[in-house]
């Protein structure tokens, strides 16, 4: 084809202005013969998700050059929300993902590129990537970080949800180590770059974007430090290119049936609940709401049972899952159940891409009849809820089925303090509102809260229910994303202390044992609490947060 947009562009004599300033930056006038491919590229010191993605850049800027493009390499920002987990800053942490698809988008519209690598790693931003993509409609392929290696403390592998659990439990007196032991813990439990080796929601949206076939086959799983993560990168610069001359957009590979097919991975890996938000903005930002759904990813949910038992629903990591197969390996298993015929960044489609794929370990990726938990991620309905999320794969067996009286807090802080405090009972459900999109505002993760309930060995009979949302590190009980959330007068909105909630995982329900005449005198009664913020970018959410249904972004449809 060798067709792209520039192509014209930058031979007519109007374009001096621009092709001036590209060759300050060493371009020649050769280069400008050649398709010019933007490297968004999210390296930062916050954390190890991006610490090494310098290297990674330079070596895709190498297969492009490599295959006939001019690779022009920006920044944009990146985070890491364990920092700042159970204070007000972690209330920006999902609005990161809305901040990074614009950036791409100006920078891609203000300097004319004809396709896209993206390069990072953590739990917005590939999130935030797949936005971009799906607005721009260029040529795209996403390079993720990779996983890192797991700690290893007193010769036991170790990684980062357990140590931020006996952290919370050494400030409340609890901790089975002492302050020297859990420093030595902390200083061997990330030992590299990459993302926290569990099934959290980074690990999570890497795997969606090799599912959906926005990364290369092996990308989704490869070792953040490794040879093989290094070679996906290289062949990754150098696919982007073959992209470009072969007309294949993004909006050529994300479609209904793709995210589909991401979300049968999703289920099969038991994988983050927070995945199912960003899955819910991309189906937005592609107009497939009415076909990808919430009612849609239960029934799919009901179909795909989980197959693989990554911390923290097991004992392996992400590490183990790239050695069985990887997301190919899970995707072999699902064969049956795929859309064989979407197409891939690959220039394949998945039903080629699985004639080369295997499963090496059957323990670490089971077949779908012998499942580790029949049913993926669940969706719950009720009088509470006309949707809400649970991890089924992190539940004891006792807790997915629970009624109890509901402990009711008004604010992450308030939970945190409470449970600290010593206010929520054995047996408890543990309500905390007003944190959702428009609550938060931004919809606040409310991994603190959760870590508070592992700690204080409330996990066994108590379970956290909110209309924010949950890191994947979380362990002990929680039901998130309640929806309609508590600042737009949902009912969590009326729940009080003492109230009856019960839930069930298995028969998808959650329900308040109060008469709908009580319901109906309460909300006659409630008004809504003024918003925690008056300015700044989180001003934005409060008036114009979708609900979590819609991917809990900014609504800008016009």
């Amino acid at each position: 084809m060798e067709k792209w947009r520039s192509k014209e562009m930058w031979r007519s004599p109007d374009a001096a202005g621009g092709r001036t300033t590209f060759k300050t930056v060493g371009l020649t006038d050769e280069d400008f013969q050649r398709p010019i491919i933007g490297i968004a590229n999210t390296w930062a010191e916050m954390g190890p998700g991006h610490s090494h993605l310098r290297q990674i850049a330079e070596v895709v800027k190498a297969g492009v050059w490599q295959a006939g493009g001019v690779p022009l390499e920006f920044g944009n920002m990146a985070q890491c929300p364990n920092q700042v987990e159970g204070s007000h800053g972690i209330r920006y942490d999902t609005a990161t993902r809305d901040i990074l698809s614009f950036s791409v988008e100006a920078a891609t519209e203000l300097h004319m590129f004809d396709g896209l690598v993206m390069i990072g790693t953590c739990d917005k931003i590939i999130p935030g990537f797949l936005l971009a993509a799906a607005r721009l409609d260029l040529p795209t392929i996403i390079v993720p970080g990779g996983s890192q290696k797991p700690g290893n403390y007193k010769g036991k592998p170790i990684m980062t949800d357990l140590l931020m659990s006996e952290g919370y439990a050494y400030s409340m007196g609890k901790s089975r180590l002492t302050h020297e032991e859990l420093i030595e813990m902390e200083d061997c439990i990330c030992p590299s770059a990459g993302a926290c080796a569990v099934l959290g929601t980074a690990n999570t949206v890497q795997c969606m974007a090799e599912a959906m076939g926005m990364a290369l086959p092996g990308a989704g799983t490869a070792p953040a430090v490794s040879t093989k993560r290094l070679a996906l990168a290289k062949q990754s610069g150098r696919q982007i290119v073959k992209l470009i001359m072969e007309g294949i957009s993004a909006r050529d590979i994300l479609n209904a049936k793709s995210i589909e097919n991401g979300i049968k991975v999703l289920h099969a890996l038991g994988g983050s609940t927070n995945t199912i938000i960003h899955l819910l903005a991309l189906a937005h930002e592609l107009n497939l709401l009415d076909r990808i759904n919430l009612d849609f990813i239960e029934k799919l949910g009901e179909e795909i049972p989980c197959i693989t038992a990554i911390q923290p629903s097991g004992p392996y990591t992400v590490g183990d899952l790239d050695e069985a197969g990887g997301i190919q390996g899970v995707m072999k298993q699902l064969e049956a159940h795929l859309h064989l015929d979407c197409m891939t960044v690959a220039c394949t489609t998945v039903g080629e891409n699985l004639k080369k794929a295997h499963v090496y370990n059957e323990d670490m990726i089971h077949p779908l009849e012998a499942p580790v938990y029949e049913g993926g991620l669940a969706v719950l309905k009720g009088n509470l809820a006309g949707n809400a999320i649970a991890r089924p794969s992190i539940l004891a067996k006792e807790m997915r089925h629970h009624c109890g009286p509901a402990k009711v807090f008004d604010s992450m802080e308030e939970a945190d303090a409470g449970i600290r405090s010593g206010l929520v009972k054995e047996g408890s459900i543990v309500v905390v509102r007003y944190e959702g999109p428009r609550g938060g505002p931004g919809t606040t993760d409310l991994l603190s809260v959760v870590c508070n309930l592992q700690a204080s060995g409330l996990y066994k009979t108590c379970c956290m229910l909110t209309d924010g949302k949950v890191s994947g590190f979380g362990r002990a009980p929680y039901i998130c994303q309640v929806s309609p959330e508590a600042a737009v007068g949902g009912p969590l909105a009326l729940v009080r202390d003492g109230d009856m909630i019960e839930y069930d995982i298995e028969n998808k329900s959650l329900e308040i044992h109060i008469s709908d005449e009580e319901m109906a005198r309460r909300r006659a009664e409630w008004t809504a609490p003024p918003c925690r913020v008056h300015d700044g970018f989180l001003s934005l959410y409060a008036k114009l947060g979708n609900p979590v249904e819609m991917g809990a972004g900014l609504d800008m449809k016009i």
